[in-house]
């Protein structure tokens, strides 16, 4: 019988699990998800939310770690600093440092009035172009009602100021990174970053844009699932073994 194992998801800049649940359903029984959902008060930069990570995973001997978009750099600081309890990482249409750096120069006008009516701008489309039944739009709809644009304007400015190489070089475990074919949000030359500093990183496509992660969650968790038991049937270096518990299933 399958060893059944944790994974932690972090999500977007939702900061919540509305996103992540198409891929949770699509996972196998075997996997036991724990999506961590961001503070709705205080400060939002990464330091913060790791120790708000460290805290809500305390529990756990071993555990997989998925970052999602906003949730990647957080993933790559959790799994440096935890490295003795993570086993592998998935990185999911996500960066190491501001995604779109052309746009830094905006961080200072990253307001709430102002995330609030290009959210208002965003969301239009989506409750014009689909059924009220849709999966997309009632996690849009949730987003809209439990996520202030306060927050969501507090971590977008946390990316814009952001920089994660050194926490993704000092990586040793296992790394399995998604990437949309047509996202605009984070771009291709993203990717390039994570691969200069890991070039052993498993890379897997999937159609579509920046919710790729979302609209192909069955694929997203094929992906995973060939991640976690190739890497489970994998010897680890001696040297890093002595020195972490033995994840399950290895």
């Amino acid at each position: 019988m399958r060893t059944h194992v944790t994974f932690v998801l972090l999500p977007g800049l939702d900061g919540s699990a509305s996103f992540l649940r198409p891929l949770i359903d699509a996972l196998p029984a075997w996997i036991t998800p724990r999506v961590i959902d961001y503070p709705r008060e205080g400060a939002q930069d990464y330091n913060t939310l790791l120790r708000h990570a460290l805290a809500q995973t305390a529990d756990l001997d071993a555990y997989w770690l998925l970052g999602s978009s906003f949730g990647g750099p957080l993933a790559l600081r959790l799994a440096a600093t935890d490295a003795a309890r993570v086993c592998g990482v998935v990185l999911s249409t996500t960066f190491v440092r501001m995604p779109q750096p052309q746009r830094a120069k905006w961080a200072p006008f990253a307001s709430a009035p102002v995330i609030g009516a290009l959210r208002t701008a965003r969301r239009l489309p989506v409750w014009f172009g689909r059924r009220p039944s849709d999966p997309f739009r009632i996690a849009k709809a949730q987003t809209w009602r439990h996520v202030s644009s306060r927050e969501l304007a507090a971590r977008i400015r946390t990316v814009m100021h952001e920089d994660a190489r050194a926490h993704l070089g000092a990586l040793r475990m296992p790394l399995l990174c998604l990437a949309a074919t047509a996202d605009t949000v984070v771009p291709a030359h993203n990717l390039d970053d994570i691969v200069a500093l890991r070039p052993d990183a498993e890379i897997a496509t999937l159609p579509g844009s920046h919710m790729a992660l979302f609209h192909q969650a069955g694929q997203a968790a094929q992906h995973i699932v060939r991640f976690i038991e190739k890497t489970d049937g994998e010897v680890f270096d001696r040297t890093l073994r002595a020195h972490r518990p033995t994840c399950p299933g290895a």
